[in-house]
């Protein structure tokens, strides 16, 4: 953890974001060729090889709109996303009055390093967790659940707070956010495409032969192939963020506090009371997000054992 250094993974960070941006544009234009593909097999009932021809021939004209419909989604997101979380949350501002005490740990964090300090948001919710959002500086938040505010003691709600603090200082929110944005247009199109199929009437007249029939089912099987590879490899890309980064959070938490007792004992409070009522994207960006079973392969957070045994490991910290 110590080997691996806070300016490495902020450059690591920024060239993830800008092949996130080059990657799933790529992938959303796939998609829009496998759209091609299915109108043209389950619409229009062509051959195999007149329906790849007419992809080919249309994809030209659809990337324009396909770019526009990108630009205008990412945009929206970009601009309102904290608003959306917001909606998605029911979290809320809070001012210095109403919320002192985790201002005062928040601010004594941020005058020590010289950072601008983050708004301040809650979800009002007996479950223990946190989690930072936004992507420029003027925007970026701290949400904390009331739970969490109530059941820590100032150690360790400061511990929490220096874990976010550091996702923030490490630009993981930035490059979380446009991962989300992404694999959220790639849902949206993969579900629309799904969707129109069920409601399509199909015309009878254009498969009137067996062989016909055949050949459009290759082109629907092409299509839906290549959906499910980029909705996988979207993914795959999703929880490719390395979990190193919530290690390096903890480890950024401790650098802020001097204090790696106080994020132990706070692992070992939340362990178990993390589960967030909220969107799969939000909870990946959370202070703990539990995943069992199955589920666990696709785990964005180390577990929680994982995580104390590298703070006694190399941040010097003890278990009680």
């Amino acid at each position: 953890m110590g080997a691996y250094g806070l300016k490495t993974h902020i450059w690591n960070n920024n060239l993830k974001s800008i092949a996130l941006l080059l990657l799933f544009p790529v992938l959303i234009l796939t998609l829009v060729y496998a759209g091609l593909l299915l109108w043209a097999g389950y619409g229009q009932g062509y051959s195999t090889a007149r329906g790849l021809s007419y992809a080919n021939d249309m994809l030209p004209h659809a990337v324009p709109f396909a770019l526009a419909g990108i630009g205008a989604w990412f945009g929206i997101a970009f601009m309102g996303h904290q608003a959306l979380i917001d909606a998605a949350t029911k979290s809320h501002s809070l001012s210095k009055s109403e919320e002192p005490r985790a201002y005062k740990l928040l601010e004594n964090l941020c005058i020590s390093r010289g950072i601008t300090t983050p708004r301040l948001k809650v979800i009002e919710t007996d479950v223990m967790n946190a989690f930072a959002s936004g992507i420029r500086e003027k925007n970026y938040t701290i949400t904390l659940t009331r739970g969490l505010m109530d059941s820590l003691d100032d150690e360790e709600l400061e511990a929490v707070i220096g874990h976010e603090l550091s996702h923030i200082r490490n630009k993981d929110v930035r490059l979380l956010i446009i991962a989300v944005i992404f694999v959220g247009i790639i849902s949206f199109i993969g579900e629309g495409v799904v969707r129109s199929m069920m409601y399509t009437n199909i015309p009878r007249t254009s498969r009137s032969r067996r062989g016909g029939e055949v050949n459009a089912a290759v082109l629907i099987l092409i299509g839906v192939a290549i959906i499910a590879i980029s909705y996988g490899l979207a993914m795959f890309v999703r929880f490719a963020l390395s979990r190193k980064r919530e290690y390096l959070a903890d480890a950024g938490s401790v650098e802020l506090t001097k204090n790696p007792d106080a994020m132990i004992r706070a692992l070992q409070k939340i362990s178990g009371h993390a589960k967030l009522d909220a969107p799969a994207e939000v909870r990946e960006m959370a202070f703990e997000n539990p995943r069992v079973g199955i589920s666990g392969l696709f785990a964005t957070h180390p577990p929680i054992e994982k995580r104390i045994a590298a703070l006694v490991k190399f941040a010097g910290g003890r278990t009680s």
